[in-house]
């Protein structure tokens, strides 16, 4: 089950934003708003976007010709100018000394490597404050149709770091669903956790997984595939 938490200008934008990324239609996700958002002085400043969660239905999955053919239309060069001046812009305000920063366009993807004379301070608490950072980079780059593409970034190898344990915690969960053959649910994850695990579950084959609960507090569950049991 592949599922993903986007924001727009307002609702109708948000799942219009997340139907594009999914490359599918309207009828095959399940629409979650989480946040309606507000439109702010003139139309920009305090404004907060609204946030939807789309999941895939069962049985449907992504098209990744399409996707293949809409990173086609990114301007990567004027992608990576922007994500750059905005790291630089917000860590600058945040009072971090910036040592390095490395932004490149790869498979579709604007990479962002950042070091700074405290690293943990632009983590966070459970990556917290990095995630926020990156969807705020993420927010800014989507104003602009030409450069509307995913950001990930990193510091300190953080998200590497994160993977690792991520994957130790599913192949937990695998062992406990084959010895018990009982649903397994994590603990709550961010977003991109909960993504990550539902692709390494899905990659692992017999699993079906699936999310519940509210905003900070959502998590993942795995159970065996009926056949399976």
């Amino acid at each position: 089950m592949q599922e993903i938490e986007i924001s727009g200008k307002n609702i109708e934008d948000a799942i219009a934003n997340g139907i594009k990324k999914l490359n599918c239609a309207k009828e095959d996700v399940e629409i979650k708003i989480l946040d309606e958002g507000t439109s702010g002085l003139f139309g920009l400043m305090g404004a907060k976007p609204a946030k939807v969660l789309l999941t895939l239905k069962n049985n449907i999955t992504p098209s990744r010709k399409n996707a293949v053919r809409e990173t086609a239309d990114v301007d990567s060069d004027l992608a990576c100018k922007n994500v750059e001046k905005y790291i630089k812009d917000i860590i600058s305000m945040m009072n971090i000394e910036l040592k390095d920063l490395k932004v490149y366009y790869k498979d579709g993807i604007v990479e962002a490597e950042v070091s700074t004379d405290n690293g943990s301070l632009l983590i966070g608490k459970g990556g917290q404050t990095l995630d926020s950072l990156e969807y705020i980079v993420q927010l800014m780059l989507n104003t602009n149709s030409d450069t509307r593409v995913k950001v990930n970034l990193d510091t300190e190898n953080y998200r590497l770091k994160q993977q690792e344990r991520l994957k130790v915690l599913a192949e937990k969960a695998i062992e406990y669903v084959k010895r018990t053959k009982k649903i397994y649910r994590f603990d709550p994850m961010s977003a991109k956790e909960r993504k990550f695990i539902h692709m390494y579950l899905e990659n692992a084959g017999g699993f079906d997984t699936f999310s519940e609960g509210e905003g900070a507090m959502r998590k993942v569950g795995v159970k065996l595939l009926a056949d399976k049991k």
